[in-house]
């Protein structure tokens, strides 16, 4: 695990220099640049977490042997061993132990097709210095970040810059502190940022599953993987599927406990991370080293702990609990909102997880992946019940819908059930997932953020590039939009983030690709059965997890964050969402903020809407005012 970054048509020691101390976290155990002025000016940097090969050997930027290839790459490739053994016998020779040299013969070998044969988490970048090519890929499902941004050098000539985080990019200057007000407008809906947007003007995300080249200062993406379709269901029994997924889940834990160092897990007391920490403990057959957190008395009804002490006794690992609490978040807001290196509503409890364990190991397998895949949020049975209602619906003779919306025009639970019934899959998944909705934004901004703002998407229309044509089952459409939006944006990003500001590398196995390709066909009928989520999740695992494991009903993991910021937090939150701090920005109009502070403090609306704002006035006070990180 590593950060990386790197330039084209710029070479420069002291900005390379200057991007590797940026991002020093990402990898603390050793750093190195790269800097050429023929045939085109190329600058390259990274910092690396020794997880695989500790030796010298696996140091970065690394070329290949004739020094034509140079890359930088962070994260893991988990078949690098059977795939080094296949390049091998085609004739490359190797230096090094690491997963890093596999992926550079792997690209003299196969090209831009390398990327077929690579099964991890990764963003990498390769300089071809004889055709003066960069080639640079994402991961399938959005593990690793990788930014970019275009811009001029002196002469005026092209540049591309890229790296695994905004910090870097603006301390090596390679992007300019420039808000974004596209980002910000989807920012408001979801709490997080959709790829490809970035909330530093000029700046975007590679998407998951794509690549890039830049070659004669132009700029090409490419997508290589996308989530199949899930309206064509496995030919296989019920037997068979359960045993093909316990074999793959399986399969998954043991690459993803490949490494040099000592491998932990966070453990919530939920099933995915039970699952997780069985098979681990099953696999290695070693005493595990675990991680949970919880709170003080003012999170006991969602202190998730008890579950997951059980299940730490019950397989007899080592295990650490972290409470946090309001005063914890306070002493450390500034640290945390310079983690986040874009603003979320989310990633507080990876903060804390992660700084506990990194203090004991450097790698960490998560849960994350298991409700997206497997139905197990609420909303799955809501909106599939919701469609089967909106069936019966449709049904009904025109004039007795038309009585119903006149009832709708003067009742009010009425009006609600009748919006709900007449609107698309996406218009109800909006009520689940979005925060701000499209009115509410525009009564919140300015006029001048409006006309600044101008004819933007709106923020549910962007979800629509996740969907699939052929798909029109609820449950496959739902856990499309869960696995391409929520889970990317929100949960991989922050686990990204918050982890390596800790130096700590968070493995998630329940979303190894092979593993998703085969649980996206598996019938929607085994993921929600009888009310039951993740039923097929379950039954391959019935004899590993104890019994109260398995039949704990489904807990999303909150904060108390309503009480924090009505005690430890509040003189942060009054000043964020003071009048003069409002209009000072300039984004929001100052009364409409205070009404929303207001109806979170008189129990009317929840923590979050406050919380969002807070977040991005903090962000924008490090990342845009430029206050030291």
């Amino acid at each position: 695990m590593c950060g990386i970054w790197g330039v084209v048509n710029i070479a420069d020691e002291y900005m390379a220099e200057v991007a590797a101390r940026a991002m020093y976290h990402r990898g603390p155990d050793d750093y190195g640049i790269y800097v050429s002025r023929e045939p085109v000016p190329v600058s390259l940097a990274n910092t690396r977490l020794a997880i695989i090969d500790l030796s010298e050997a696996g140091h970065q930027p690394m070329p290949n042997e004739d020094g034509r290839y140079w890359i930088v790459y962070n994260g893991e490739m988990y078949n690098f061993q059977p795939l080094r053994t296949v390049l091998m016998e085609a004739g490359h020779s190797f230096r090094s132990n690491s997963d890093t040299e596999v992926i550079l013969h792997a690209y003299e070998e196969w090209g831009e097709k390398c990327l077929e044969h690579f099964r991890g988490m990764f963003a990498f970048a390769i300089w071809d210095t004889v055709e003066a090519k960069l080639f640079a890929a994402r991961d399938r499902l959005g593990i690793k970040p990788l930014y970019y941004v275009l811009g001029r050098n002196t002469s005026g000539g092209r540049t591309l810059a890229f790296g695994s985080e905004l910090k870097t990019l603006l301390a090596s200057t390679s992007a300019e502190r420039k808000f974004n007000l596209a980002a910000l407008h989807h920012y408001l809906a979801f709490y997080s940022v959709p790829t490809p947007y970035t909330m530093l003007q000029g700046v975007e995300a590679l998407p998951p599953g794509y690549y890039l080249t830049f070659q004669d200062s132009k700029l090409n993406l490419h997508q290589y993987w996308d989530v199949p379709p899930m309206d064509q269901p496995l030919a296989l029994s019920e037997d068979e599927i359960r045993e093909q997924l316990r074999a793959l889940l399986e399969e998954s834990i043991r690459l993803r406990m490949i490494a040099d160092v000592p491998v932990a897990a966070f453990l919530s007391g939920g099933i995915d991370s039970s699952a997780v920490v069985a098979l681990m403990t099953r696999i290695s057959g070693e005493r595990l080293k675990t991680f949970s957190i919880g709170f003080g008395s003012e999170g006991q009804t969602i202190d998730e702990r008890s579950g997951a002490k059980e299940l730490a006794h019950y397989y007899d690992t080592d295990h650490t609990e972290i409470v946090i609490t309001g005063r914890d978040v306070c002493h450390q807001i500034d640290r945390i909102i310079t983690s986040m290196d874009q603003p979320s509503g989310d990633g507080i409890n990876t903060y804390f997880v992660s700084q506990a364990a990194a203090a004991h190991v450097k790698v960490a397998l998560s849960g994350l992946g298991g409700d997206e895949l497997f139905a197990g949020y609420p909303q799955f049975k809501m909106l599939q019940q919701a469609e089967r209602v909106t069936g019966l619906w449709q049904k009904l003779p025109g004039i007795a819908q038309s009585a119903t919306r006149g009832m709708a025009s003067i009742l009010g639970p009425v009006r609600r059930v009748v919006t709900w019934l007449d609107g698309s899959l996406l218009e109800r998944y909006e009520r689940v997932r979005v925060l701000f909705n499209e009115s509410s934004k525009l009564n919140l901004y300015t006029h001048e953020s409006i006309s600044a703002i101008g004819a933007l998407e709106a923020s549910l229309n962007t979800l629509t590039r996740y969907t699939h044509p052929t798909e029109t089952n609820p449950i496959a459409q739902i856990s499309r939009l869960e696995l391409k939006n929520y889970m990317a944006h929100t949960l991989l990003r922050d686990t990204d983030a918050m982890s390596m500001a800790h130096s700590l590398e968070v493995r998630v196995p329940l979303i190894d690709h092979k593993l998703v390709e085969f649980a996206a066909r598996i019938p929607s009928g085994m993921k929600l059965r009888n009310g039951r989520t993740k039923w097929i999740f379950i039954e391959a695992l019935k004899d590993i997890l104890p019994a109260n494991i398995l039949n704990r009903p489904k807990q999303g993991f909150e904060l108390p964050m309503g009480h924090w910021m009505r005690n430890e937090l509040r003189p942060i939150i009054e000043d964020t969402l003071s009048k003069e701090s409002v209009e000072g920005r300039g984004l929001f109009r100052p009364e409409v903020v205070k009404r929303i502070y207001q109806d979170f403090l008189d129990g009317r609306e929840v923590y979050m809407h406050p919380w969002t704002l807070v977040v991005l006035e903090l962000w924008m006070r490090r990342f845009v005012d430029g206050l030291a990180f």
